[in-house]
């Protein structure tokens, strides 16, 4: 399997667009990686060569359920075949070999953030300062193993209880293609929608458009990186809903990052009627500005099968 992870050469600003569902983009890139040292990253444990992702999975993954020995399930496996109701197959994890990655992040009131909790039974996390964390993710997937997409990721910094560990429950996941939408909604109960996403990139200029399926605007995120440090590969962690149960899942991330402050980027909200903009409406995310900016490119990363709280 890690021999399939390929590096890719870079290359130079460009502008991506989706006019509707389906996106296409096969080029090649290359830069730095994203991952971050904050709470809605858990960093590597093992550092090393890609070989072990497997054992480092299990370890990860699985470690409740070694305990139980027989018992172990094979839907608790990290290694897995998936059939989606369409009768396409995913192999899990799944790979992606070339990636765009931004993320922002924002504080907000701690009160707002668990609005959007409500009937998960997770709570949000309360930073030193009192204040909750919402994130946005903009990623152009070029390279996958389900095809190239484009995605928006909404999420609120929390946790589940009985679970030592944060992680981020996904609010929204708008993707540009029907077979991401599917194959997150079925396999691990991503709330995904189609819609359509413009990502650009100009060197450290950045933006991202999300429309609804009326091409109205539902936010956007527009601004210019600064001085960044760079950061070393870190796993992402969500929280989803699969059938009424809490679903926790590792997103096994490879390569590095560039932080820097967020400044420079500030943070719309549209017109369209769609839920994902009451939501962020309700976290008062309009003309905010992120305190935090993570960027890669390329990224690459594995999404594991979750596992049931």
């Amino acid at each position: 399997m890690a021999s399939g992870l390929h590096r890719l050469p870079r290359a130079t600003g460009r502008v991506v667009q989706s006019k509707g569902p389906d996106i296409a983009s096969d080029r090649a890139h290359r830069t730095p990686r994203l991952v971050p040292n904050s709470p809605l990253f858990v960093p590597n444990k093992v550092m090393g060569d890609p070989g072990d992702l497997v054992t480092r999975a299990l370890g990860i993954l699985a470690e409740d359920h070694m305990k139980k020995g027989d018992q172990t399930r094979s839907i608790d496996l990290p290694l897995q075949r998936r059939v989606l109701s369409d009768g396409t197959e995913c192999a899990l994890p799944l790979r992606y070999f070339d990636v765009q990655c931004l993320v922002a992040t924002f504080p907000t009131d701690l009160i707002r953030a668990a609005e959007l909790l409500k009937g998960t039974g997770l709570i949000a996390v309360s930073q030193e300062d009192g204040k909750a964390v919402v994130s946005l993710y903009c990623i152009e997937y070029r390279i996958t193993d389900i095809g190239p997409y484009n995605e928006v990721g909404f999420t609120v910094l929390a946790a589940a209880p009985g679970d030592p560990i944060p992680a981020s429950y996904v609010v929204h996941l708008p993707v540009t293609t029907a077979v991401a939408n599917r194959a997150g909604r079925e396999i691990w109960g991503y709330n995904k929608f189609v819609a359509g996403i413009d990502i650009s990139n100009d060197g450290k200029n950045f933006s991202t458009i999300l429309r609804d399926t009326e091409n109205a605007v539902i936010c956007s995120l527009e601004g210019s990186r600064g001085a960044s440090i760079p950061t070393p590969p870190a796993d992402i962690v969500t929280f989803t809903l699969l059938n009424g149960r809490v679903i926790k899942t590792l997103i096994q991330v490879l390569t590095p990052s560039h932080a820097s402050s967020g400044e420079g980027f500030v943070f719309k909200v549209g017109a369209s009627r769609h839920s994902m903009t009451n939501d962020l409406r309700t976290v008062a995310l309009d003309g905010a500005r992120p305190v935090l900016v993570h960027y890669a490119d390329p990224l690459q990363a594995l999404l594991f099968p979750g596992r049931v709280l």
